[in-house]
């Protein structure tokens, strides 16, 4: 990469990052690209330029924060835990996760117009399908070798209900009706 395309890079990553953080803080409705021009310590044009728009910037860091936390999904994923403790490290990292899209006061990066666009469900989906998939099912199957998951459950159908509850989380609801989802998820109508 010769001294161009470093900082090239360099802009589009420092524009992300201060997206992010004003979307997370303010929402992205109540966010200018003069905002974000002038945390990133770029010009507008520069934005536009990389960008488009202020929706494809929006986009741009959803993408690139749903990258990040797949990485570190497959991480912890292939480290050396029972069943039970990778199952309560997924369930802590996803509560942080809402912490991570909104300060409390706004919607922040959790924005439901923007999470049901067409083109976020698109990566979403080919994302978990060709990244995300193969690592639940070995963890399915751990959870199986280890008695934590019944066995007479095919992996597949346990898949359908995940997906089921996905494409819940893809609607138009509130960030405390994820939340209780997310509960649901992972401990099911009984609890903990």
């Amino acid at each position: 990469m010769n001294g161009f395309e470093k900082r090239r890079k360099s802009k589009i990553e420092d524009i992300l990052s201060a997206a992010y953080e004003l979307f997370r803080k303010y929402g992205i409705d109540n966010v200018k690209i003069t905002d974000i021009a002038k945390n990133a310590k770029v010009s507008k044009v520069s934005i536009y330029n990389f960008f488009g728009n202020k929706d494809e910037l929006a986009r741009q860091v959803i993408f690139s924060y749903m990258d990040k936390k797949a990485e570190e999904f497959i991480d912890y994923m292939k480290r050396d835990l029972s069943f039970k403790e990778k199952f309560e490290l997924m369930y802590s990292k996803k509560m942080n996760s809402v912490d991570e899209l909104t300060d409390g006061k706004t919607e922040g990066l959790a924005d439901n117009d923007l999470l049901a666009t067409p083109q976020v469900q698109l990566f979403l989906n080919q994302y978990a399908e060709t990244k995300i998939k193969p690592i639940f099912i070995e963890f399915i199957e751990q959870g199986k070798r280890e008695g934590e998951i019944n066995n007479d459950i095919p992996t597949e159908t346990i898949l359908m209900y995940i997906q089921a509850l996905h494409g819940l989380l893809s609607s138009s609801i509130t960030m405390n009706q994820r939340i209780d989802l997310g509960k649901l998820y992972f401990y099911g109508f009984k609890g903990k």
